[in-house]
């Protein structure tokens, strides 16, 4: 059984609130936040999920240099520019035509077709990115989780506010 826990910051967010804070790993960060523009939370925490999936299937990071780059290619492509244009590529799992040149059949073989989708559907701009409730219904997430009844999203309140009152004496 795997359980995932992010350790982080940690803050109440509302549902139309954007992010400026930039915090967590620069490999895992999404592009919005790379760039500096306002974000959602819930979007770079589904992008953070597809570049640990990445890493699972093909043991490196998405960003990090392709092996076939020469070392001019290295210097001229940074990390950060990098995932600013969602430049990832698979490797082990590559093929010769779609998106990222990624192999179906190899993944098919290998038994792990969802993890294909689901780190396509993650690791892409926000507008198009799979949300977390996307991500939750998606069949191969589901069969994988074994959470009676599933995965619960928390429930959205807003916390009252405690005040201070000082004792009678």
């Amino acid at each position: 059984m795997v359980t995932l826990t992010d350790l982080g910051l940690s803050r109440w967010v509302a549902e139309d609130e954007k992010l400026t804070t930039r915090c967590g790993s620069d490999d895992y960060a999404a592009p919005e936040v790379i760039m500096g523009q306002g974000y959602d939370g819930r979007a770079t925490d589904a992008w953070s999920l597809g570049v640990l999936l990445y890493a699972l299937v093909e043991s490196r990071l998405p960003f990090d240099p392709h092996p076939r780059m020469s070392e001019a290619q290295r210097t001229r492509s940074r990390l950060f520019h990098r995932i600013a244009r969602i430049d990832w590529e698979w490797v082990e799992y590559a093929g010769d035509e779609g998106d990222h040149q990624s192999n179906p059949e190899k993944f098919k073989q290998a038994g792990i077709e969802g993890a294909l989708h689901t780190t396509e559907g993650l690791l892409r701009r926000t507008r198009n990115r799979w949300t977390m409730k996307e991500l939750a219904d998606y069949e191969w997430v589901k069969g994988g989780v074994a959470v009676e009844g599933g995965i619960k999203f928390r429930e959205e309140f807003v916390p009252t506010e405690v005040s201070e009152t000082s004792p009678e004496s």
